[in-house]
């Protein structure tokens, strides 16, 4: 089982894993950064994940530096960003980490135009699935809890096919 080695992430997927209660499933990954925005908006506004941010030990808060600040104000300006996102991509340029976390679709949209892989919650149940980290039936009861109990924006045909997809493996 390989562990994702560093990436960058916004405040969407903790918040949506905690929701669900899954938030321990970020464990497939080594290093997660944030930025002060990012935990900001986590914890000082009593959201799902406050807890599990703070506690977590593979969570790092990195500070941008000026060169990233102006860039971040340029993404959100340009693009309509919040200053979450904004200052997430800005940081995966910053430290050169390829892959950012993000369940926003203007933010994949710009994350992609700059070269970035992007994966949302979703994608972090099927890497845990992938690896064996969690069971078939335990992934599609994470998909189902996700579109029943989370603020996460996915569609019912959606998950369908993600299911499906599940079983076929």
């Amino acid at each position: 089982m390989g562990k994702i080695n560093n990436v960058v992430s916004n405040s969407g997927p903790l918040i949506h894993l905690a929701q669900v209660d899954y938030f321990k499933i970020l464990n497939i990954i080594k290093n997660i950064y944030i930025t002060h925005e990012v935990f900001d908006e986590v914890c000082s506004f009593d959201l799902p994940g406050k807890d599990e941010v703070k506690k977590s030990k593979i969570i790092k808060i990195k500070h941008l530096n000026h060169k990233a600040k102006d860039f971040s104000n340029l993404l959100s300006q340009k693009y309509s960003l919040d200053l979450g996102e904004a200052t997430s991509i800005s940081l995966a340029k910053q430290e050169k980490i390829n892959l950012f976390l993000t369940d926003d679709l203007s933010a994949r949209f710009v994350s992609d135009e700059l070269g970035l892989e992007v994966h949302g919650t979703v994608g972090i149940v099927l890497k845990a699935f992938r690896e064996g980290i969690i069971t078939k039936k335990k992934s599609i009861e994470i998909i189902k809890k996700l579109y029943e109990e989370s603020a996460i924006f996915i569609t019912k045909d959606l998950v369908n096919y993600i299911i499906k997809e599940i079983k076929k493996k």
